[in-house]
């Protein structure tokens, strides 16, 4: 809604006047085009204060979501520690202090934290901003490897969804070359590919497009790398993150040792994060502020500007005096005099 009011406001700015549309009858002599009358400057720059402060309002909003979730969050990961803190140097944790860390676990993958549909926080437990872009999912496909050195060109097809893709994979060429060449291939559908990571090609998307990957790719080849003819749901392995809370294991002392590591980096991002949340949300307030105490003056101004031109005569002032000027004769220290008389 933001993006919209403010094209229409560049859009009006550039080009104040439009043409009246056509009208049905066709007239011999070229009908003369009347111009709408241009909107007034002021009112322009109104229009532009209130994009402005129904922007901030929405970034108060979304601060204030934001700001829940973490907390939300930050409430998780305290529940997480006791059982954590409490599991034995030895055995690690008993059978009801890892259902209670999984029940947690599962709570804080679920969370949803977003504003009109567009996420606040990532997978990762990253707050997402403009110089902070939401972590991609990193993943790799099981049993097929896309960037080994072929003695044959391969073309390959790739599908999700309603995406799809072709690339072209020539013979010789090296990983780096291959993965370059997929990258630019499959950039329409949201998939990136890198060099050989862990055996094999690691593929990234956004958060989006992984929602729907996650369940397989529909892919075809020409022997190579991709059995030939009909295409084929290929698996995918999601390569975790440990700031990712699906990465965290439980089930031996030394999985549990390196999970409270994990959960506590993880407590100090979050509170890290609430204290940019909020230091950022006074900053829009007194934004606002500002521009709200500059609405008040403005509109006083144009109160008092409509009082003015009610008390005014329909005549300027300064026509009345000439016109007595003129009727009586005489000069215009004797209408000031006469003005001066009390009745």
């Amino acid at each position: 809604m933001l993006k919209g009011i403010s094209e229409s406001l560049n859009v009006l700015q550039r080009n104040q006047t439009v043409a009246p549309a056509p009208t049905a009858v066709h007239d011999t002599k070229p009908a003369a085009t009347k111009a709408v009358p241009s909107i007034p400057t002021h009112r322009l720059a109104s229009y532009q204060k209130w994009a402005k402060v129904t922007q901030g309002q929405h970034a108060i909003s979304a601060n204030q979501v934001a700001e829940q979730g973490l907390l939300r969050v930050s409430q998780l990961l305290k529940k997480l520690q006791v059982p954590l803190n409490n599991a034995s140097p030895q055995s690690g944790l008993t059978e009801q202090q890892t259902d209670t860390a999984k029940q947690i676990q599962q709570q804080l993958v679920a969370l949803d934290i977003s504003y009109q549909q567009q996420p606040l926080v990532d997978h990762q437990l990253n707050l997402i901003n403009a110089e902070r872009p939401a972590a991609k999912h990193f993943f790799q496909l099981k049993s097929v490897d896309l960037v080994g050195v072929k003695s044959r060109d391969e073309r390959i097809t790739i599908q999700y969804g309603e995406n799809n893709a072709r690339a072209f994979l020539p013979a010789h060429q090296n990983s780096q070359f291959l993965a370059k060449q997929l990258t630019s291939a499959f950039k329409d559908i949201g998939i990136a590919v890198q060099a050989p990571a862990r055996n094999a090609a690691m593929l990234s998307s956004d958060h989006a497009e992984w929602l729907q990957i996650q369940t397989g790719l529909l892919m075809s080849g020409q022997g190579q790398r991709l059995p030939a003819g009909e295409a084929r749901t290929v698996k995918v392995v999601e390569i975790l993150s440990w700031q990712d809370p699906k990465e965290w294991c439980f089930d031996n002392a030394e999985d549990v040792k390196q999970t409270q590591v994990k959960v506590i980096k993880s407590q100090q991002k979050v509170n890290q994060q609430l204290v940019e949340l909020r230091t950022s949300k006074q900053k829009v307030q007194q934004q606002l502020k500002r521009a709200n105490h500059q609405q008040q003056l403005d509109g006083s101004l144009d109160i008092n500007l409509a009082k003015l031109k009610e008390v005014m005569q329909p005549n300027p002032f300064s026509s009345q005096v000439t016109s007595l000027m003129a009727q009586a004769n005489i000069s215009r220290d004797h209408v000031s005099s006469l003005l001066k008389v009390k009745p």
